[in-house]
């Protein structure tokens, strides 16, 4: 099942002036944007082939890779709003794209985040974005440095390699109360429903909000407090790098 260019464009809320240069670069080149689609993730993160083009061609096949995704999407059982809420990432990216270096298109640090809603493995609900893993720990034995250290009583209480839903924040999520609390139980239904035969252990989040010597200075009614109040931390970096 896939959707029309027109109504994937009028649902992704670009600002004029993108969806205008994404609709002319379509009209113009559709052979070659179809043909860039096809290949646009193949290989190694590092070197795709996608990511040799030009930040608006980048934009253009992403934005052609969300219209044949829309139907992965769909056969998963995801709900329609969820969805587009999903495939905003991509209109919220390039928007932030353009008022920083006044060019249409996305930067390749966003086609490469775009794996995960090409691979149909995150989703939009309420203020977050959620995404299943196996638990990592983020440690010497995972990556070859001690990142960050975890107590082996914790690592038996979630066990690397158990079902988790990894939760992001995304540049200028709404953390209130009643943008949090609400879709973190719809996001339970939404797991319970699409994934039934996953039993998921804990929502994850490795995130600068959550770091216990800022949330300390800040104010108890302060969202990021509030959100970050919502998680145990269980291990933390110090390395302002």
């Amino acid at each position: 099942m896939e959707v029309t260019r027109e109504e994937l464009l009028a649902r992704l809320n670009y600002d004029v002036e993108t969806e205008s240069a994404v609709r002319a670069r379509l009209l113009r080149k559709p052979e070659e944007i179809c043909r860039l689609a096809q290949t646009a993730y193949d290989g190694e993160l590092e070197r795709l082939e996608l990511n040799r083009r030009m930040p608006l061609t980048r934009l253009t096949v992403v934005t052609e890779l969300l219209r044949q995704k829309y139907g992965l999407y769909h056969a998963m059982g995801v709900p329609d709003g969820v969805i587009w809420d999903t495939f905003r990432d991509v209109s919220l990216r390039a928007n932030l794209y353009r008022e920083r270096t006044g060019r249409v298109g996305i930067a390749k640090e966003d086609v490469i985040w775009f794996r995960h809603i090409m691979s149909g493995s995150i989703f939009k609900i309420g203020s977050l974005q959620y995404q299943p893993l196996p638990m990592i720990y983020l440690d010497e034995e995972t990556v070859g440095e001690p990142y960050m250290t975890f107590s082996p009583e914790q690592k038996r209480r979630l066990p690397a390699g158990m079902p988790v839903i990894n939760c992001h924040v995304q540049r200028g999520a709404d953390l209130s109360d009643a943008a949090v609390e609400h879709p973190l139980d719809e996001a339970r239904r939404f797991f319970r429903d699409v994934f039934p035969n996953e039993s998921y252990a804990a929502f994850l989040c490795y995130s600068w909000l959550l770091y216990p010597p800022m949330t300390e200075m800040m104010k108890p009614d302060s969202r990021i407090r509030r959100f970050a109040g919502r998680f145990s931390v269980i291990g933390a970096c110090d390395d302002s790098e």
